[in-house]
């Protein structure tokens, strides 16, 4: 982070220099001079300020770098920590099989269903409800019997 510290310094210290040099030589003032000065300045530190610069690069891909690390570590640790990447979650699967006929026609996580008075849930809305009837069959199901 030393190096990120004297590339702005010394980005700031041309800035200032060049600015100053327009305003004794020119007759530029307020806005028009900053913004000459940001150019000029921008042109000369891309040349004269090179070490320093590649200097800050090389500290900042280092922090980043140390911030990645940590977060491999981290995953890596959540991975020991999943009982599927283990193998437990087949284990727990198979100790409760779903039967054949056991929630055919149910609504299952991710499944919506369609407000009562709308024209998929086949109904006027009349009566207010809601919610869905399970014992109705969905669009394009067939109605369970029995």
């Amino acid at each position: 982070m030393r190096g990120i510290a004297i590339y702005t310094g010394l980005r700031l210290a041309l800035l200032a220099a060049v600015w100053l040099l327009i305003q004794a030589v020119t007759p530029m003032r307020g806005l028009l001079a900053i913004a000459v000065a940001l150019v000029i300045s921008g042109i000369i530190s891309f040349i004269v300020l090179d070490r320093p610069r590649d200097r800050a690069s090389e500290g900042l891909s280092g922090a980043f770098r140390r911030i990645n690390d940590r977060i491999e570590q981290s995953r890596t640790a959540e991975d020991w920590d999943d009982p599927a990447e283990s193998g437990q979650g087949d284990a727990q699967a198979d100790e409760h099989p779903v039967a054949e006929d056991e929630g055919t026609g149910r609504l299952q996580d991710g499944d919506e269903c369609a407000p009562a008075g709308s024209p998929a849930h086949g109904d006027d809305g009349a009566n207010g409800d809601e919610g869905c009837d399970e014992s109705e069959p969905r669009e394009g199901q067939a109605k369970a019997d029995g």
